[in-house]
This record gives structure tokens, C-alpha cells and sequence, in this order.
């Protein structure tokens, strides 16, 4: 079941962010994502619309949109994988909209391949300003397919 994030939730999903942001992105040191917990804290309690996958009284995934319909996170817990939670979550959290983009680490091939499945498209590579990773914004745009899947460093 998605449902809206409910307060409870906040320790569950700060912990599922957390534990899978730094397996997700392990060329970025632990301390950065340790340095942002109240950030992520912040930005679900007042910014973000958020959605949580629970089944079985067990949450799975979250996924929350930011202002300007910004994918500002969408994870699922490592164990839950593979059983499309994620597309689940993002197909729910993108029903009503016309539009939305996001920013994913060049390196996380795996993310890059998921957002692509979803109909979202590379717009242009750019540096994390706090991490200096090298990183893409990519956009969907809802009736808009593309059978092109480069990904960086293609030609």
C-alpha cells in the first residue's frame, strides 16, 4: 500500500535514507550523508510531499517530491528490491503531474537505467556543488517517450 508520510514514519525513513544512500553512493564519504540528516529531516517534515511503501506493517520505500515537482528522493530498502516498488512509487507520486526532473550521481548506473525505464531523459551532466561528484539532471515529461538510453560518456 502508498500512502501519504505519516510523523511516525519520520525515524523509519531517515534511517531507510540513511542505511541506502551510502551503500547507493559509496564514492561519497559517510560523513556527508552523517552531516545531513537534519537537512533530509527538514525537507520531509516541512518541504517535500512524501509517500511511503508499507506491506505487512513494514515500510519498503519512500519517495518524495519537492517543490516544483523535483524528485528530491526515492529509495527502497535493500532487501526490496527488484519486486517494482520503486516503479510503484514513482508512477504514484508522478499520476497527477505533467512533469517532473531530477538529479541522479553519474556513477549510480543502476539509478541512471531505473530513471530511464520511467520514461525520464538525460538533460545535462553538472557537478554536485557539495560532493563535486559529476552528476545529471534528468527530466519526464508525461506522454513523452524516447527510445534513446545514452548515458554519460556515451557518444
Amino acid at each position: 500500500m502508498i500512502r501519504p508520510l505519516k510523523a511516525a514514519d519520520i525515524p523509519v525513513i531517515l534511517n531507510l535514507w540513511f542505511q541506502n544512500t551510502k551503500q547507493a553512493h559509496p564514492y561519497i564519504p559517510a560523513s556527508h550523508w552523517e552531516n545531513n540528516v537534519d537537512l533530509v529531516r527538514q525537507m520531509l517534515t516541512d518541504l517535500a510531499e512524501t509517500y511511503v511503501f508499507v506491506d505487512k506493517h513494514k515500510t519498503k520505500g519512500f519517495i518524495s517530491l519537492l517543490p516544483g515537482d523535483f524528485v528530491g528522493a526515492l529509495f527502497v530498502n535493500e532487501n526490496c528490491r527488484s519486486r517494482r516498488i520503486g516503479t510503484k512509487l514513482l508512477r504514484y507520486a508522478l499520476r497527477h503531474r505533467s512533469s517532473a526532473s531530477l538529479n541522479v550521481y553519474a556513477a549510480n548506473r543502476p539509478a541512471i537505467a531505473f530513471y530511464h525505464r520511467g520514461g525520464f531523459k538525460i538533460i545535462r551532466e553538472q557537478t554536485d556543488g557539495q560532493t563535486g561528484q559529476p552528476e545529471l539532471l534528468m527530466s519526464w515529461a508525461k506522454g513523452c517517450k524516447s527510445t534513446v538510453h545514452r548515458l554519460p560518456g556515451d557518444s
